[in-house]
């Protein structure tokens, strides 16, 4: 009898430890290929129902462009994505050139979430497992929404999850097979860093685990060492893309110039952007919020659930770690935790701007990968733990039911937010912006999303070739000149190098400054900036003026006259067609930017026109200035529904400067328009910082309305004795 309980108690514990047994594969597992593949497969048909139709925000339009015409992107380098995307560009025949590499990103993705299953079913036994660490990750927000669009963050996911899977099969195998696995992860290592340096971290503590490993087991000789740096070295190869692009220099779209072994180190090494920081003259937030910025995005994106059974996961871990000196579990936590630290501590972007944290979250998901594989493991122990009290729940397979529930949970909740197979905000924004320059114009954009987005429309769908597009940013570069003279010849570079004066340098190349530029390129093209001017060097305030045409402004010579009639014609329809509501996209999102500049695009000129008469010092002048611009106004508005409550207060404003100026327009009626968009902005905005001056103004206007020719005497005395009521609307502008 002795002998049989302890023959129980010693079957009941080896079910408990089954995922840690060298070798020994669960029946479960016989279908964990079947079931991982049928993951993948899903996943990559999801995100591939859900991908962007076109150009997506942010560096995607750059990716794209740097890919069609195989130059460089932005450091540092992204040499295997290019190379990637530029095969399925040429190899896919059909949709759009945008939509050709955002199905690189979903299959990516799909194939991240294969291994991970793979993976994670490997530790710990259970078909289930795997399934839970799938849907609770791939279909989280934040992946999805990074699987879809033309960005290298679908590769790095991938990366991730062979290395880490190499690495559970490095740790259950022995012998010949162990080097060899050692080897093919030396070389995805290499590979990975060709793609995304974040991983880095990864790379380190794995690399370290295994050589250990690998001399614990007498199976590290100099000669296999030398083998394994040269196999990691082999992963490499893909940087000598960039070199040799920089040598051809064909693209048109090209960052650095990586000719020379410091161009090639200073684009390796971010040193333009700041090693080691995620952009130049950022701000630190500080690892506290950063790291309490990170646990709130694991409890929004995968729910407290996956917090709770991480902390069982990492118990279990460090019990194994201590007590049964298995180390895998312990390094994937490590990595995590080193990565995540070191990341919040480097995230130098303001996070209170929601661009900007959407920036940040997206490095998040390296750390997440690792907390739902830790995650996975506390599930398998509470599902172990409870089917060995009551051998029941394994009959009614309870682990399957609780992995369906949180799977449709997380589909349910984010399928309607991720999928953007209709979003084309981002390409219409593109198209508006290239439709509203003239014939022939000289375009120089400015920031991500005019940019990039223009970039890949010029570059890669032809659209507009009669314009001549270039990114005046990149001029404050030293290498700018040099690459961008050969494949934009019709661009007049005065020199050799941006500076904030013509100048001859101590290096013997000549400076020009950005007035000096215009100068010679406005003889033959007007010359238009979107959306706005470079501020790195500003001497061209001396000469030229803005002159806004929707999202763009055209430069024009200090006191040019404006041929009114011309300017209304040209400038009225500006967006006529945006139908994207105010703010009607999230904050973080570039659709939401994209939509905003567009609704100040359809009164641009409006704005701009008031603020003139304002300026003008003839009365003739002032007046002609605010009539078209009341007129602009007045048809904007009526033309728009739902409109943005800034435009309210600024029509209401123009209405009021009207009354005081000779006009066609029955000033009675002028003054219900004072009181109605004054009282519509207050409905809209009632917190803004002038709502008290208005509420007095209106006071004054609603009680003389009736009576209006005394109203007009009164309300003139009114200004006059009282000139602060309406100051600080008109500073408003």
């Amino acid at each position: 009898m002795d002998a049989k309980k302890r023959n129980k108690r010693l079957q009941k514990k080896s079910n408990k430890t089954e995922s840690d047994s060298e070798c020994k594969i669960s029946h479960s597992q016989n279908y964990d290929s079947e079931l991982s593949l049928a993951l993948g497969v899903l996943t990559t048909g999801l995100y591939v129902a859900t991908l962007y139709p076109s150009v997506p925000g942010g560096d995607s339009g750059e990716l794209i462009a740097a890919a069609y015409e195989l130059g460089v992107a932005h450091p540092p380098g992204y040499p295997l994505f290019t190379l990637l995307a530029n095969c399925v560009i040429r190899l896919v025949p059909f949709e759009s050139i945008a939509w050709r590499v955002n199905l690189l990103t979903a299959v990516c993705g799909g194939m991240a979430a294969a291994f991970l299953s793979k993976l994670v079913i490997r530790l710990t036994g259970k078909l289930s497992c795997g399934a839970f660490a799938v849907g609770l990750w791939c279909w989280c927000k934040l992946t999805w929404t990074w699987s879809i669009t033309s960005e290298v963050f679908s590769l790095n996911n991938l990366f991730i999850t062979i290395i880490m899977k190499l690495s559970v099969d490095f740790n259950y195998s022995a012998g010949e097979m162990k080097q060899k696995i050692s080897l093919f992860g030396a070389l995805m290592c290499g590979l990975s860093l060709c793609n995304q340096h974040t991983i880095v971290v990864y790379n380190m503590i794995l690399i370290l685990w295994v050589l250990l490993e690998l001399k614990h087991n007498q199976l590290l000789s100099v000669t296999f060492l030398i083998k394994l740096g040269l196999t990691f070295a082999l992963g490499l190869l893909p940087y000598i893309y960039l070199p040799l692009s920089a040598y051809y220099n064909q693209a048109r779209w090209t960052w650095g110039d990586q000719r020379t072994i410091s161009g090639f180190l200073k684009h390796l090494l971010r040193k333009e952007y700041g090693t080691f920081d995620l952009g130049k003259d950022g701000v630190q937030q500080g690892l506290f919020q950063s790291l309490q910025l990170f646990m709130f995005h694991l409890v929004s994106e995968m729910t407290v659930i996956v917090l709770i059974l991480f902390c069982f996961g990492m118990t279990q871990a460090i019990y194994r770690f201590v007590y049964k000196k298995h180390r895998l579990y312990f390094i994937f936590a490590l990595m995590m935790l080193v990565y995540t630290v070191f990341f919040s501590w480097r995230a130098n972007l303001d996070v209170n701007n929601p661009l900007m944290y959407g920036v940040v979250e997206r490095f998040w998901m390296q750390s997440d990968i690792v907390v739902i594989v830790i995650s996975a493991l506390g599930f398998n122990f509470i599902v172990r733990y409870f089917e060995d009290q009551f051998p029941v729940l394994r009959k009614l397979l309870i682990d399957v039911l609780i992995v369906i529930a949180l799977i449709a949970f997380q589909l349910n909740r984010n399928y309607p937010s991720c999928n953007q197979s209709q979003n084309t905000a981002v390409y219409e924004f593109g198209m508006d912006v290239l439709n509203t320059i003239p014939n022939g114009s000289f375009v120089l954009s400015k920031g991500d999303l005019p940019s990039n987005t223009l970039r890949y429309l010029y570059l890669c769908e032809n659209v507009r070739p009669d314009l001549l597009l270039f990114d005046q940013e990149v001029l404050t570069y030293d290498w700018s000149v040099s690459m961008m003279k050969k494949v934009y010849p019709d661009i007049v570079f005065p020199g050799d190098h941006l500076y904030t004066h013509d100048a001859i340098m101590s290096d013997g190349r000549t400076a020009f400054s950005f007035k000096r530029f215009l100068d010679v390129n406005s003889q033959s093209r007007s010359v238009y900036g979107c959306i706005g001017v470079q501020d790195h060097e500003n001497s061209w305030m001396s000469n030229y003026d803005l002159l806004p045409f929707g999202v763009c402004s055209q430069f024009i010579k200090k006191g040019s006259s404006i041929n009114l009639s011309q300017y209304s014609k040209q400038t009225q329809d500006i967006a006529e067609n945006w139908t994207h509501p105010y703010n009607g996209f999230e904050d973080s999102s570039w659709e939401r930017v994209a939509t905003n500049e567009m609704w100040h695009a359809k009164i641009s000129s409006a704005f701009q026109l008031y603020q003139m008469s304002e300026e003008a010092k003839i009365a003739k002048k002032k007046s002609e200035y605010l009539t078209v611009s009341y007129q602009l106004y007045d048809s904007a508005i009526q033309k728009n529904g739902n409109i943005p409550s800034y435009w309210h207060k600024n029509f209401a404003l123009v209405c009021e400067r009207m009354m005081h100026i000779e006009s066609k327009y029955n000033k009675k009626e002028i003054l219900k328009k004072v009181i109605l968009h004054f009282e519509l902005f207050l409905k809209k905005d009632p917190g803004d910082t002038d709502s008290d001056a208005i509420r007095k103004a209106l006071i004054s206007m609603k009680t003389q309305l009736s009576s209006f020719d005394v109203f007009r005497n009164h309300f003139c005395r009114h200004r006059d004795s009282d000139p602060a009521a309406l100051a600080n609307l008109l500073k408003a502008l």
